[in-house]
Order: C-alpha cells, then sequence, then structure tokens
C-alpha cells in the first residue's frame, strides 16, 4: 500500500486512516502548522485489547489512556497509534504496521522526520522495540518502554502470560518452554538487542533511540529486573542512551498514576526533541 497525503489542516485535528493495511489515527497538537514540517511526533503502541478502528480507538477513547496522549499534545506533540493487527505480543507482520505508520506520519506536510518518538505498554512494548531494532533501526529518535514486555523468555518462565504470547505466534499453549524459547529466539526483543550489539559492538549506540523505561518494581506481570533492568544492561554494554523512572512499590499499574508517569515522560520527548 503507498504512502498517501492526508488532507491536514492547521491546527488540532484527529483523522484516521490506514498504512500497512491496518487502521491509525493522528491527532495534532493546537499549534499544528500543515506548512512547516516542525511539528515532532509520537506514536503509542496499545497493550493488551488495544484497538484502533475506523473513527475510535482505545487510546483516544479512555479517559485514562487519553490523559496520557494529553501530556504530550499540550508541549506541541503530535500523538498516532495503530491497530497493529490486535494482541500480536510484537510479532512481526505487527511491527511491519507501526513501520509503515511511521512511514506514512514522516511524508505528512506539517510533520517532523527526525523529531520522531514512539511509546507502549505491555506487549505494545514489544513492538515497539522489535520496530525500532527492526525496520526502524536508527530511525527513531527517542522511545518510552512503560511497564513493557521486552523478554519473551521471562514471559514464559514466569508462566503468566505464557500462553497469549505463544498463541500470538501460532504455537500451542502447552508447547514445552525450552522449545518455546527457541522458537521465539529472534522476536525476542531481549534476545534481538543482544545480536545487534554482538554484531556492531559500540557502534550500535548510535542505531539505538534515547530510550526511558518507565516501570514499576514490583510488576507482577512484566518483572522489572528481567525486562526492563535486563535490556538496560545490554544497552550499557555498548554506551546506549538510556534512563529509568522507576516507581517503588508499584506494580503493572503506572497508568494509573497520572501525572506523576505522564509529566515525566513528556519532558522526556521534550527534552529528546529539545522543544
Amino acid at each position: 500500500m503507498g504512502v498517501n497525503t492526508l488532507n491536514l489542516i492547521d491546527g488540532a485535528q484527529t483523522v484516521f486512516f490506514k498504512a500497512g493495511e491496518e487502521w491509525c489515527y493522528l491527532r495534532t497538537p493546537e499549534g499544528y502548522d500543515a506548512q512547516s514540517s516542525t511539528t515532532p511526533f509520537v506514536i503509542q503502541c496499545h497493550g493488551n485489547g488495544g484497538y484502533v478502528r475506523d473513527g475510535e480507538a482505545d487510546w483516544l477513547d479512555e479517559e485514562s489512556k487519553t490523559f496520557f496522549l494529553n501530556s504530550l499534545l499540550t508541549k506541541g506533540i503530535a500523538v498516532a497509534g495503530s491497530h497493529g493487527t490486535g494482541n500480536h505480543w510484537g510479532r512481526p507482520d505487527a511491527v511491519a504496521a507501526y513501520g509503515a505508520l511511521f512511514n506514512a506520519l514522516t511524508y505528512q506536510p506539517g510533520l517532523s522526520s527526525s523529531q520522531t518518538g514512539l511509546m507502549g505498554g505491555g506487549l505494545g512494548g514489544a513492538a515497539l522495540w522489535n520496530a525500532v531494532t527492526g525496520p526502524l533501526l536508527g530511525r527513531v529518535k527517542a522511545v518510552v518502554p512503560q511497564q513493557a514486555t521486552l523478554s519473551y523468555e521471562s514471559v514464559i518462565t514466569a508462566g503468566k502470560f505464557k500462553s497469549p504470547l505463544l498463541e500470538a505466534y501460532g504455537l500451542p499453549a502447552n508447547t514445552p518452554n525450552d522449545l518455546a524459547i527457541a522458537a521465539l529466539k529472534y522476536n525476542d526483543p531481549l534476545n534481538r538487542t543482544r545480536l545487534l550489539v554482538a554484531q556492531h559492538g559500540h557502534k550500535a549506540a548510535s542505531l539505538f533511540p534515547e530510550v526511558m523505561f518507565v516501570h514499576g518494581d514490583i510488576d507482577e506481570n512484566m518483572l522489572y529486573e528481567e525486562n526492563p533492568i535486563a535490556l538496560s544492561e545490554v544497552l550499557k554494554s555498548c554506551g546506549a542512551n538510556y534512563s529509568f523512572e522507576t516507581f517503588k512499590g508499584i506494580g503493572h499499574a503506572t497508568y494509573d498514576l497520572r501525572e506523576k508517569a505522564s509529566t515525566p515522560i513528556a519532558a522526556f520527548f521534550q527534552k529528546s526533541f529539545n522543544i
């Protein structure tokens, strides 16, 4: 599917369109100038049960989620999202869909092609990271994995979400752990990163975006040590730029923190985009 120019006007607006055969949305801030190509954008990669359909999206319809998008819009940052094939767990077809959305946005008048970001939580974090270590490698300025799935091995061994992860990849839910880990090895966000660092060494740092991990240290779904901490150690080994916004005593509930979580996220993107 080719890249089409959207009929964007100055100011705030929400448009729905298709990219990579998936429904997408774009919401622009009040100060959007359709002719300037200076407005940064951030793609939100939805989590479990998330959706984008013609005229609706969970991140536009649910106030607890829209709250986070509004914190970016008020800073002059456009926000976008894709259905991304639904409950994908970072599958290649979902990664391709987010890549198609990214490409479509960089062709839109008024949007910057250099001040670009992604954010995503839960399984959306897997799509985010597999995109920036795949088709968007070296093309994204900044990302925020929020309570994100970053290690399939951790998900499989912990067991709680093993079944939906394997089902997303077409594997039986009762696949033995060692076989499941081996089968998903090259789609596992953490392992993909290790492979890139092994291939490029310290040069890999220039390929990765700036990263801010947002996570609760007692997250019962995506374990803190085995997801963001483990990935940060790989990034550290090559000198990549990363930071943490860790919430002590918080589980898989950083969206419930509202301003406490949204404020540092917005500040991170502002600093990265130099706005």
